[in-house]
């Protein structure tokens, strides 16, 4: 019974350690504000292992308080015990208790390092993957500077018809800035070989992308001549060839190795930057995100 009660006590303490509610408050806080988009994975994972490493230092120092109250209140006790009891059995009695107390503390101990070990694990995962993430993000960031990525994603906050009209000079400056001004007095262009058609062909882009941008351009085209409506499947399409531009441009001057070794990274700090950025426009942020979901396999 007696060694029932001290453990009981014991658990009681450990729990009040591990429930701490002004630590606890805290983490709800942090996970509403995961769920509000507020903050990110990260910040939330690192508040837990913080939370993680206070548990580990207060239990390590409660057990060895412990330990070292229960054994001095033993040796009291001998000191208190009348001359009539006998010494074996005092002893024998000193013994056992200490025993169940170094059980105890050797338990304890034994989920102490289970606990910091783990704890050192995830600090240097979490240290790894952030450096990782910082590196990501920066080869992202030069990336989408040398692409002038902040206009085309002004872009994405044109009205329809604005967007529409915009889109063809847009792709016509992505040619002039690849090959330059000296291809407009080439001979295929003096012949009337050179449209846009053809120069979209020969940037490079890969069979899909191509045939969507073609298909975009003779629809502004006939959109030119005739001074039609804009449907609704015309907007969808120059959206589309917007997306797959775009998201090839922004990863196509990423070295290969580093494309393949850091799929996952790039594939979430991108995703990460258009959510934000495209929060505002709800139907170029979905298509935009479809695409990065797409090319990444995902």
């Amino acid at each position: 019974m007696a060694k029932s009660g001290v453990l009981g006590n014991f658990e009681q303490i450990v729990e009040k350690i591990i429930f701490n509610e002004d630590e606890l408050e805290e983490l709800k806080t942090a996970i509403r504000n995961l769920t509000e988009k507020k903050t990110n994975a990260q910040e939330l994972k690192l508040l837990l292992l913080k939370c993680r490493g206070r548990m580990v230092e207060e239990i390590t120092e409660f057990a060895h308080f412990f330990t070292e109250k229960k054994t001095k209140d033993l040796l009291q006790a001998v000191r208190n015990e009348p001359n009539s009891s006998s010494p074996t059995k005092v002893e024998s009695q000193l013994r056992e208790e200490i025993q169940e107390k170094n059980e105890l503390l050797e338990t304890v101990a034994k989920r102490v390092n289970l606990l910091v070990s783990k704890l050192n694990n995830e600090n240097s995962s979490a240290q790894t993957k952030s450096t990782l993430n910082e590196k990501v993000k920066k080869e992202i960031e030069r990336c989408l500077n040398q692409i002038g990525a902040k206009q085309w994603v002004e872009m994405c906050f044109y009205d329809d018809y604005k967007f529409f009209v915009k889109l063809y000079p847009k792709l016509e400056a992505l040619y002039e800035e690849r090959f330059g001004e000296g291809e407009k007095n080439s001979k295929d262009s003096l012949e009337g070989k050179e449209i846009m058609a053809n120069k979209m062909i020969k940037l490079g882009f890969p069979k899909d992308i191509e045939t969507t941008v073609i298909k975009h351009i003779a629809i502004r085209n006939n959109f030119q001549h005739t001074m039609g409506d804009i449907s609704l499947s015309n907007l969808e399409l120059a959206r589309e060839a917007f997306a797959k531009v775009f998201v090839y441009l922004s990863l196509n001057s990423i070295e290969s190795k580093f494309l393949l070794k850091n799929r996952e990274a790039l594939y979430s700090q991108l995703t990460e930057f258009f959510s934000k950025r495209l929060t505002g426009n709800p139907a170029f942020r979905k298509i935009m995100l479809e695409r990065f979901k797409t090319v990444f396999q995902v």
